[in-house]
């Protein structure tokens, strides 16, 4: 015991003098393998080479295509056993610049100076918002901290006096991925948020997404997995609480521009999930109107084109931003969405043109550099892009990527698309979006350490 406390007094006498070595060590992992638990294995292999024989803290681990869940669980576990990993199914699977149909993605964390608490659950849909509360205090209960090293590094904080930054960022942050629609079952996305928030308060960072199947299956029938440090979960919910005294930035953007005049929700059914009245007109005449075709024609394309995803609908904020609704499905003369609107919500036509949806880097680059006041590159970056986002730009889906990368200093880039985006700009409410990258950056350096003002 005498050594262990020496050492945690020689990490604190480094720390304070800035002299620490590595703070975060990073790893990731892919492989392509059409075997599920070989794929798994390797995967994880290569993440775990980088971190110099330290175990995880967590590990994130992201697949796509038609894996055996099971198989891919016990490769994982293979290799990864004794710590917590957290991932599941996507409509594709990201890994630099690189957007895979069939893979396994990992990317894995270790850090004395982060600490988690995970949990998770089946059946969400069963009651989102209270099964979120209830899944939010067991991983909260399961999050240790050093009681040494972390109240000296939160006394550090307080010691430079910057009281901005500590107010600015909290050394806490969650992490929660759920499965995202599932006819005839939605998501409940804000639900599950809502139940977070009811738990942690709406300052505390939420950031994640929603998985599922491959966009060209979302017809058929299918089941989404989620993976929880050797558990396979059906319709399940993961929640990641995080204490952590390391630098972090997050943010959220589209890209959209606002075209036409304003109009309204006038009408909903279903919870608002099917929108029947838009400014007292039929949705599907408002949208024919609006995009200069005939009915008749428009119904003839909306699918094959994607129209209600080139075109979606955003609601202003009172912070003039805009939360996008997109992907609508014609049901008669009503459009069916995977997120609820609300009857008198102000909507425009939003125009997601590919040059449009480019410009949400610049945007969430200078979001997270402004609000951490930090220019050096992360070690990592975590994303949930929108699966609407991957059918607009095709192919170029992989050019938004390797900008994203770039503009970040060539960090790593993992995670996967997905029907719905959970994050916010830095330092804003969490909400549900779509039509998004959704960006999560970790950087080799203490809060403690940020500059001062």
């Amino acid at each position: 015991m005498a050594e262990g406390l020496i050492s945690k007094w020689t990490k604190l006498q480094k720390v304070k003098e800035g002299k620490t070595d590595r703070k975060l060590l990073i790893g990731t992992g892919i492989s392509t393998k059409d075997n599920a638990f070989e794929a798994a294995k390797e995967a994880a292999e290569n993440a775990l080479k980088e971190l110099n024989g330290k175990k995880p803290t967590i590990s994130y681990a992201f697949f796509s295509g038609d894996y055996d869940p099971y198989k891919l669980s016990e490769g994982l576990q293979s290799i990864l056993k004794g710590t917590e990993f957290v991932g599941g199914l996507g409509d594709r699977v990201i890994f630099g610049n690189q957007v895979i149909e069939k893979g396994i993605v990992v990317a894995s964390i270790q850090s004395d100076f982060l600490h988690v608490g995970v949990a998770s659950t089946e059946n969400v849909s069963a009651d989102p918002y209270e099964i979120a509360k209830k899944t939010t205090k067991e991983a909260l209960s399961k999050l240790t901290v050093d009681n040494y090293v972390d109240p000296y590094l939160q006394a550090l904080r307080m010691k430079g006096g910057d009281i901005r930054s500590i107010v600015k960022i909290p050394p806490y942050y969650i992490n929660v991925f759920t499965k995202g629609f599932q006819l005839p079952k939605m998501g409940e996305e804000t639900k599950i948020i809502l139940g977070i928030s009811d738990v942690v308060g709406r300052q505390i960072p939420i950031w994640g997404g929603s998985f599922e199947t491959a966009l060209e299956k979302v017809m058929t029938k299918y089941e989404i997995y989620s993976l929880h440090s050797g558990k396979v979960l059906k319709d399940g919910l993961i929640i990641v609480f995080n204490s952590s005294s390391l630098l972090y930035g997050n943010s959220i953007a589209h890209g959209c521009k606002k075209t036409g005049e304003i109009s309204v929700i006038t009408k909903t059914s279903m919870g608002g999930y099917v929108v029947d009245e838009i400014s007292g007109q039929k949705p599907v005449d408002w949208y024919a109107k609006r995009l200069k075709m005939d009915k008749k024609d428009f119904l003839g394309k909306v699918m094959v084109l994607g129209l209600t995803q080139r075109w979606p609908l955003g609601m202003p904020d009172n912070l003039g931003r805009f939360v996008i609704r997109g992907g609508g499905v014609p049901i008669g003369d009503s459009l069916a969405y995977v997120a609820p609107l609300i009857e008198g919500a102000p909507v425009y036509l939003m125009d997601a043109d590919p040059k449009n949806l480019f410009s949400a880097t610049e945007e969430i680059i200078k979001n997270i550099q402004e609000y951490t006041e930090e220019t050096q590159a992360p070690e990592l970056l975590l994303i949930t892009s929108c699966l609407s986002r991957r059918a607009v730009l095709q192919k170029d889906l992989e050019k938004d990527l390797q900008n994203i990368s770039t503009s970040f200093g060539n960090a790593p880039l993992v995670g996967f698309t997905c029907s719905g985006e959970i994050g916010s700009k830095a330092g804003d409410l969490a909400t549900f979006h779509h039509v998004c990258n959704n960006i999560f950056a970790f950087y080799d350096k203490l809060l403690a350490q940020q500059k001062k003002p």
